[in-house]
């Protein structure tokens, strides 16, 4: 993460927001240097400096429900301004394996770039926030009592004969999917910390 003698940038065009509520994410040109990262957002463009840098977080995004692929996001935090959050999906969060592979290479270099002495001080985070995982782990609890109850009320009833099996098997495939799908949402989002040398390769996007 120090090289011997400056690299020349490197542009990734990438999905971007900073956590504002918008319709969309914003396509743009981000161009990494060893001084910081470069991009432009809402009409204003800059040069954010690793020197204020205060925290990286890399976590899982579900791809929506039309893809069944895990999408990653990096949150980077500043001492000053709002924070840019990088997606590896399309501006409206759906998967695209194209940008995928650009998206590594950004998170990637992003890490060789970030010099020592910051880097030393640096928060690399994993996941989500602590708050929001213990909401995660109450929806999982939730969905184990209630939806756990329908599924056995089903099988009684089907084993009773009341319920035919074949009318039985879609409704408890739906509860079986849902029921992993909010499983892998609570594993894959744990919060954690990690080092800048062994990247959190699990939770990068799922490559087709």
């Amino acid at each position: 993460m120090d090289p011997a003698e400056p690299r020349a940038p490197a542009d990734y065009d990438l999905a971007i927001g900073d956590g504002a509520m918008r319709l969309k994410l914003t396509e743009a040109r981000l161009t990494l240097s060893d001084e910081g990262i470069s991009y432009t957002l809402d009409g204003r463009e800059g040069l954010r400096l690793f020197s204020q840098l205060r925290s990286v977080r890399i976590q899982a995004v579900h791809g929506g429900r039309h893809s069944p692929a895990w999408e990653a996001m990096i949150e980077l935090f500043f001492a000053r301004g709002r924070p840019l959050l990088v997606h590896s999906s399309t501006p409206m969060g759906g998967h695209d394996p194209v940008r995928d592979p650009v998206f590594i290479a950004f998170v990637e270099d992003l890490h060789r770039r970030i010099p020592p002495d910051h880097a030393a001080r640096v928060r690399f985070l994993r996941g989500v926030p602590e708050g929001r995982h213990r909401f995660l782990q109450g929806v999982l609890v939730l969905f184990l009592i209630v939806f756990g109850s329908a599924g056995g009320f089903i099988l009684l009833k089907t084993a009773g004969g009341i319920i035919p099996v074949a009318e039985m098997l879609f409704p408890m495939l739906a509860l079986v999917g849902f029921g992993v799908w909010v499983w892998q949402s609570v594993e894959k989002s744990k919060p954690g910390t990690y080092s800048p040398d062994r990247l959190p390769r699990d939770l990068f996007p799922e490559r087709d």
